[in-house]
């Protein structure tokens, strides 16, 4: 499956003005669809806060990289057996009932890898004022989020700890209101979504949206 044009997360927006559509210029995308993501954290109590002490010492130190996936797979262990010391872990990465423990446990000993540290320094600024912006400390993501003329389909977990709906929400409000769609997974009585349920859950959803998307979303269990 062809997901387009590669971009390094570490390579400033502010030098790929023509891919990104900034400054009026065609960005060659018909819609977008974001899965619990925001460009500012400065309102919400994301759990991603646990992250960001890590890089700081990391760049002291010179470390270019931080072993997420190591620590994630010793400590999973801990999280999903008696006594569950750690058990806070599990629904940072889903709600209770809507992924099967296999996958769950493939999900957290498998596919977590290192994660840069200049990204992590760079992904704190989402907490600051301002949200996230790019390398050089000038170009604010959010600040330019009104000139897109491009429909987006933004979906949030109800319980999303990492980047909950009121995150999603803050980066959302600043699109044209014509062009965003906001849809939050979940339901007062269950079934309940965290953040990678979104992706993953073994429970049925079905996304409806304008005719700009024509996107259906369906979850089901491996």
């Amino acid at each position: 499956m062809d997901f387009g044009q590669y971009i390094d997360p570490l390579d400033s927006i502010s030098q790929r003005k023509d891919f990104y559509g900034y400054e009026g210029k065609d960005s060659g995308l018909a819609a977008i669809t974001t899965l619990a993501s925001s460009l500012d954290y400065t309102s919400s109590r994301s759990s991603l806060k646990l992250l960001l002490p890590l890089a700081d010492p990391a760049q002291v130190l010179n470390v270019p990289v931080i072993p997420i996936g190591t620590l994630l797979a010793a400590t999973h262990p801990f999280a999903a057996n008696p006594p569950y010391l750690l058990s806070w872990l599990s629904p940072q990465i889903s709600a209770p009932d809507m992924l099967q423990p296999k996958l769950f446990e493939k999900l957290v000993t498998e596919n977590f890898e290192t994660v840069p540290a200049k990204l992590l320094l760079q992904l704190a600024t989402a907490f600051e004022e301002g949200g996230l912006c790019d390398k050089s400390g000038t170009f604010f993501y959010k600040n330019h989020l009104s000139k897109s003329n491009v429909p987006v389909l933004a979906i949030a977990g109800d319980q999303d700890l990492i980047c909950s709906p009121d995150a999603v929400y803050e980066t959302m409000k600043l699109i044209l209101e014509p062009l965003v769609t906001y849809k939050v997974f979940g339901e007062l009585g269950g079934p309940h979504f965290a953040h990678y349920d979104i992706v993953g859950a073994q429970r049925l959803e079905v996304v409806e949206t304008s005719s700009s998307f024509k996107l259906h979303f369906v979850f089901f269990s491996p």
